[in-house]
């Protein structure tokens, strides 16, 4: 079995006219929804229940994204 490294990702999120920028570890492999369910469970749920779009560096990704080094995380929520 292949040792999977350990890297750094970002996540932003934008809460009451501030943004939140966390950073955390995670191993090779990891996927974006894994990050958020372990993170923040708060989050977590309104991502679920209010179809919170993910993005990385901008651009929009789905649950199952493969989380790369340097990764900024992005969470968007609907504007209105």
């Amino acid at each position: 079995m292949k040792n999977r490294r350990n890297f750094i990702v970002k996540i932003l999120h934008f809460k009451n006219n501030r943004v939140n920028i966390y950073e955390i570890e995670v191993v090779e492999g990891t996927k974006v929804i894994d990050i958020i369910a372990s993170f923040h469970r708060d989050i977590f749920e309104k991502i679920k229940k209010n179809n919170l779009s993910l993005g990385v560096f901008g651009k929009p990704v789905s649950d199952d994204y493969i989380l790369k080094d340097n990764d900024r995380v992005e969470l968007y929520e609907p504007a209105l």
